[in-house]
């Protein structure tokens, strides 16, 4: 969850958001698969109707509104920049206000970002969509969800395995969803119609039920108990570095992929409705990268995990970079779903494998902040379609990165103890 971000002197300790019931008991079962529906069915329509789509419906939107693929590119890039710099909001949200509340204004500002989207008419509208749903997305997102999760039952690990898993089936579902939409309707205005309703009434769904559960209390933690580096002397150590740029580099090849890859292959020849399956394909595959990655992490090591994430993610960029064919759509599919699947696990096991669990919220926390950086990429690639007349640049440049960073993870070292004494 993203925290205040620490880098005080080593003894010092970050408060994190806690709370207690106000029944001191868990609520009952009944209420309990009540909340994990409303708050997983959230998720899965976050998942389904932002990131993953909008490159599905951003050709169809850029000739609509005369948009360049510069415009697009930017707007795709605000959406990540707000999820990424409004990250502090949902835990000072929830102190302040509570989770209930929390939930409710992220439904309206959902509401409202989609509502832009289906009204738009230029850039401006377009624009402003993609910023509130970035901060919707960030205050009704995992931060609320794992925060009410975790503190609702004593097998709170099951509850989030199960609401991590919707979020995944709404990243395949939502290509497969517009595509529905457009046999119905034949438009992509009525698709944000749709996802501002469903969206909104699912967020205020969530506030309701979590309602009266939880509220702060402020109590300190005790990470001061836990083994681990502190925050100030891991930032010191290169190989947080070395974690930080590949997460970010595959996050900016990922965004930069989803951006893009539905109008480049179908300059190239392929149909919008078989691009649109692919992108599904490669979201089921990315789900089956998390679970691969976290059932042989204990064989393998989380280096080597991000090792293999950082080149399959390179091979992923070149492979567009090369002639359209039956193998190279297959390299792509595979290895971008594969990629991106296992970087989430092996970044996050990398820093709790060399830091500990001390400070690992605060570490995780400025490795979030940080990777921000990668929303620069889909604004690249629609200045680069712009100015060359297609993507084959911003791959080519992707790839690159991609296996310079592959080679930074080979030569990483883990930090000593002796690094912590110093």
């Amino acid at each position: 969850m993203p925290v205040t971000i620490h880098t005080d002197d080593i003894g010092t300790h970050p408060q994190e958001p806690s709370d207690i019931f106000a029944n001191p008991h868990y609520p009952t079962l009944l209420r309990q698969n009540l909340i994990l529906t409303s708050l997983t069915l959230l998720y899965f329509f976050l998942m389904a109707n932002t990131f993953n789509v909008l490159g599905v419906v951003l050709p169809s939107m850029v000739t609509a509104l005369h948009l360049s693929w510069n415009d697009a590119g930017f707007g795709f890039m605000l959406l990540g920049l707000a999820c990424g710099l409004t990250s502090p909001m949902p835990a000072w949200s929830i102190r302040q206000l509570g989770i209930a509340a929390t939930l409710a204004f992220s439904a309206i500002i959902l509401a409202g970002g989609f509502a832009c989207f289906a009204l738009a008419e230029n850039s401006i509208g377009y624009d402003a969509g993609a910023f509130l749903l970035g901060v919707g997305f960030t205050m009704g997102g995992t931060v609320s969800g794992t925060y009410v999760l975790a503190r609702i039952s004593e097998r709170s690990d099951k509850l989030i395995a199960i609401y991590f898993t919707g979020g995944g089936l709404g990243a395949i579902a939502g290509p497969l969803l517009f595509l529905g939409n457009q046999h119905l309707f034949s438009g992509w205005r009525p698709f944000w119609w749709l996802c501002a309703t469903i969206t909104g009434l699912c967020g205020l769904f969530a506030a309701a039920t979590v309602h009266g559960v939880a509220r702060l209390n402020g109590s300190k933690d005790e990470s001061l108990r836990i083994p681990g580096w502190p925050t100030r002397a891991a930032l010191l150590q290169p190989a947080f570095w070395a974690i930080v740029a590949s997460y970010t580099g595959c996050l900016a090849i990922n965004t930069t992929m989803h951006s893009f890859a539905v109008q480049h292959l179908t300059e190239h020849g392929l149909s919008a409705t078989h691009a649109a399956e692919m992108m599904s394909a490669i979201a089921f595959l990315g789900a089956i990268g998390s679970a691969t990655a976290g059932a042989m992490a204990g064989k393998l090591g989380a280096r080597i995990l991000a090792l293999v994430a950082t080149v399959a993610m390179s091979m992923a960029a070149f492979s567009l970079a090369l002639p359209q064919n039956i193998g190279t759509l297959a390299i792509f599919i595979l290895s971008l779903g594969l990629g991106i699947g296992i970087i989430y696990v092996a970044s996050a096991m990398l820093l709790l494998e060399y830091f500990g669990k001390r400070h690992n919220l605060e570490l995780y926390a400025t490795m979030c902040l940080l990777s921000t950086a990668a929303a620069l990429g889909p604004w690249l690639g629609g200045h680069l379609h712009d100015s060359m007349g297609g993507f084959r640049s911003i791959f080519l440049i992707l790839g690159a990165c991609g296996a310079a960073l592959s080679v930074v993870l080979m030569a990483m070292k883990a930090p000593q103890t002796t690094d912590l004494k110093n």
